[in-house]
């Protein structure tokens, strides 16, 4: 029932009616908690950390997708924990992985409508059939990927845009050899632009094949229902404009230690709060929550 559903949606999206650009009323913004991570099983389990942390938000009014990543070292302090801790460890708490859409909730005031928990180790199929992803590479990359995952004839890699297959974007999205979380965040972000894109360009014949490859490479808290709604709102976005962002940004955080003497990052909550709603071009909800108080109070009873 759950594959048909899918191969519904597939087809679906890659009707002509429902091409790049189509109009779409505008609506309100909806946000989706992405948590990567490099399979299931025990990987998932126990003393699992969150290997990416990303907040999808689909604005279907503006026709864009906001992807904000947010670096796995960064100490934050949850309302219900004692001092400071590493974000990527909230997922061993008993509420796992609903531990990070409360926290993002509390701290930064945005609602968050589900989350998905993506295989990053399913997207090699998923990339291999839409016949790889186009993604501009430096020659430390190229060294890179061709050290740890091969040389693959027809994928040949130089410096510049490159096609990469699925093994080849998978290491490239994992590594942080390189630089540090930030330059992986980067890349990330930077392969699931093209994943995108390369999803909006799709025959019907190839989204069926790739049924099962979706379905593995990812599990979530929505019911069967959300996201067949979900799926048709998306369809609007087919093309739409992807930006990302990253928390902390530059110049707002510095290095330091947690309480157990690890190395962190430690940022401000109030600049990267103003910084990610100027860029998604909301209202600051807390402020706006404060003065909807004041204004009830200020009414007669």
């Amino acid at each position: 029932m759950r594959k048909g559903l899918f191969v519904m949606l597939l087809c679906l999206c890659l009707l002509p009616a429902f091409s790049a650009g189509a109009q779409t009323e505008e609506i309100d913004m909806e946000h989706y908690l992405l948590v990567g991570a490099d399979g299931w099983g025990r990987n998932q389990e126990g003393g699992a950390r969150s290997d990416a942390i990303i907040l999808a938000s689909l604005d279907y009014g503006r026709d864009r997708i906001t992807l904000t990543s947010f670096a796995r070292d960064s100490l934050v302090q949850p309302s219900y924990r004692k001092g400071m801790v590493k974000i990527n460890t909230l997922v061993r708490s008993e509420e796992g992985e609903q531990a990070l859409v409360r926290y993002i909730e509390e701290a930064f005031g945005i609602p968050i409508r589900g989350r998905f928990i993506i295989n990053f180790s399913g997207a090699v199929d998923v990339i291999d059939a839409v016949g790889g992803v186009d993604v501009e590479l430096s020659q430390a990359e190229v060294h890179y990927i061709d050290r740890v995952a091969g040389r693959y004839d027809g994928y040949p890699l130089q410096e510049g845009v490159c096609r990469l297959n699925g093994a080849q974007a998978l290491y490239y999205m994992r590594c942080r050899e390189l630089d540090n979380d930030f330059g992986r965040q980067g890349r990330q972000g930077k392969a699931l632009r093209a994943m995108i894109a390369g999803l909006s360009d799709i025959t019907p014949l190839r989204a069926l094949l790739l049924v099962d490859d979706l379905l593995g490479m990812y599990r979530t808290d929505l019911s069967v229902g959300a996201q067949f709604e979900l799926a048709i709102k998306a369809i609007a976005l087919r093309g739409a404009n992807v930006q990302t962002h990253s928390i902390p940004a530059a110049g707002t955080f510095r290095y330091t230690q947690d309480h157990h003497g690890a190395s962190g990052l430690e940022f401000s909550m109030e600049r990267n709060r103003a910084l990610l709603y100027e860029l998604l071009e909301i209202p600051d909800p807390f402020t706006q929550s404060i003065n909807e108080d004041e204004h009830e109070a200020a009414e007669p009873s």
